[in-house]
């Protein structure tokens, strides 16, 4: 009896011990596979869980998108159970590829491979399938895309992305060799020798991940090395990346951050079946000394941007040491689909199923025709939909067709605007060089900083403002026309002048009953036809 009632109070106890070791527990991250990859891997994904849960879905590697996605699903994390706002983190980003899918011929090719992967892990065959197509119809011998020297950061961790889900076979592996070779830097007895990267002018920047990213793509195309050129250049792109470790183990070339450079160590070596812990700076550290005992701040981020991509790198390399960072040829391969996604060649004839009869039909087309502006993969050119900010920067560039975009425009982009980290990678550059020729700028905020907020639309006196700039850049100062619409005291002041110059030389007007609307928000036919009417001007 008396043993019945001490296992009693022991049950008890130990009850009790339990519900107090579990308060004091933290709580685990909701979709978490109980078995960690690695402690340093737990934190990453308990960090870009805290960034989903604070900033939402951000389609781009900076954020928590369709790449960081990826990488969480080779981690064996259920992400997608991720809730935030009432929206799963698979539902937020299936959203963002179909966007992406629908705007295909704006979006650059290194953003589609990254939601190919995605699309990849979720097992959605269909999208995967359409994404790859796109990419097929793309590739020509200057990669996925051409549009200035810095084509080659969006080309090859699209080589790279494709290698590392099994599907190098899928598009032209002669084109992408020989792409590859040509953009590596061969000039003997120079620093950069060796390396990948781009011209800024005459000068040549080398890049550390497009460095590694080429290492890893041709020796995919080259497993059993029997390619000697391939194969040079892999010794001589391995050579340079050498070069760049520093005495704590760390490697970073530039103002690269060192745990992103690091972790494309780590990840490249494990690739090519080397160790990555044999390679150590003149104290004896090595990338994975820095990564295990460095790569963590205090407050849970990582490195020295501390953002989203920080964090999936870090996962990444943690998933490579642990030979876990493997190709995805196992995974259900996609089907056949078309979808071009190319943006229309200059002269050819279009025709969208939703513009016959519109008022603003030859204006759209001509434009189309021009490369200033795109329609849908459906066939679509949605002409009553609002025009926002992003899609406004983008067609004027296009209009204008100034200087390709450089790493200062870039990084003045970032310093400008408090949301620059929030552009999507399809309007990125545009946006950048809109910025350097004057066209757009930003909303002030009350701590004095500025934002573009991209994704708004556009009103008729904002779109005669950047019109007005465009005219006095290239035609010189221009009298403002008196402004003699019914509604003119409704015009905002600092837009006045810019709606006179604009009104002036034709490109803005009026509706038949006099009225200018200011702040009616612009349609994609309105803006055409406008845009038609600048070019006219200039």
């Amino acid at each position: 009896m008396k043993t019945h009632h001490f296992a009693g109070r022991l049950t008890a106890l130990v009850a009790t011990v339990c519900l107090f070791l579990g308060l004091l527990m933290p709580l685990g991250v909701p979709g978490r596979v109980e078995a960690a990859v690695s402690p340093l891997a737990d934190k990453a994904v308990q960090f870009l869980h805290r960034d989903y849960l604070k900033n939402g879905l951000i389609n781009s590697e900076v954020g928590v998108g369709s790449y960081a996605f990826y990488v969480l699903s080779q981690a064996g994390v259920d992400a997608g159970a991720w809730v935030r706002q009432g929206v799963s983190f698979r539902e937020a980003v299936l959203k963002a590829v179909r966007d992406d899918l629908d705007k295909a011929g704006e979006v650059r090719a290194k953003q589609l491979a990254q939601d190919l992967v995605a699309m990849q892990a979720l097992g959605e065959k269909d999208l995967a399938g359409r994404l790859l197509q796109v990419l097929k119809n793309r590739q020509t011998d200057k990669g996925f895309e051409d549009i200035g020297p810095l084509s080659i950061y969006s080309n090859m961790p699209s080589f790279d992305l494709l290698s590392r889900a099994g599907l190098m076979d899928q598009i032209n592996t002669g084109l992408a060799r020989n792409y590859i070779l040509e953009k590596q830097y061969v000039k003997a007895q120079n620093a950069q020798y060796g390396s990948w990267g781009s011209l800024d002018g005459n000068a040549y920047y080398a890049d550390f991940m497009a460095t590694a990213q080429a290492v890893r793509v041709l020796h995919c195309l080259d497993p059993e090395k029997k390619d000697p050129q391939v194969q040079e250049a892999i010794k001589n792109g391995l050579a340079w990346i050498q070069k760049q470790q520093k005495a704590d183990g760390s490697f970073v070339a530039g103002m690269d951050d060192p745990v992103i450079d690091t972790a494309e160590v780590i990840v490249t070596l494990k690739t090519l079946g080397m160790d990555p812990a044999a390679w150590k700076s003149g104290t004896g550290k090595s990338a994975v000394d820095y990564l295990m005992s460095k790569a963590l701040n205090a407050d849970g981020s990582f490195g020295t941007s501390g953002n989203a991509m920080d964090a999936t790198w870090v996962l990444w390399a943690c998933l490579a040491l642990e030979g876990k960072a493997k190709n995805q040829a196992t995974q259900p391969q996609p089907g056949p689909q078309e979808e071009s996604g190319r943006q229309t060649q200059p002269g050819m004839v279009v025709s969208f199923t939703d513009l016959k009869g519109h008022w603003a039909e030859g204006a759209i087309n001509r434009l189309v025709q021009m490369q200033v502006a795109s329609g849908y993969p459906d066939g679509t050119f949605k002409p009553e939909e609002q025009v926002t900010r992003y899609e406004i920067a983008s067609m004027m560039v296009r209009l204008l067709k100034p200087a390709a975009v450089s790493r200062q425009d870039l990084l003045m982009l970032d310093r400008e605007f408090k949301d620059s980290r929030y552009i999507p990678q399809w309007a990125h550059e545009a946006v950048a060089v809109a910025l350097r020729e004057g066209l757009i700028s930003g909303y002030p905020q009350p701590d004095g900083t500025l934002i573009f907020k991209g994704e708004e639309p556009v009103s008729r006196a904002e779109l005669a403002a950047v019109m007005a700039r465009i005219i006095e850049k290239k035609c010189g100062e221009v009298a403002p026309k008196e402004l003699d619409f019914a509604d003119a005291d409704q015009i905002p002041a600092w837009a006045k002048e810019a709606v006179g110059v604009a009104y002036a030389k034709g490109v803005a007007g009026g509706y038949p009953d006099r009225t200018f609307r200011a702040e009616k928000k612009v349609t994609r036919a309105e803006a055409a036809a406008m845009l038609l009417r600048l070019t006219d001007v200039l």
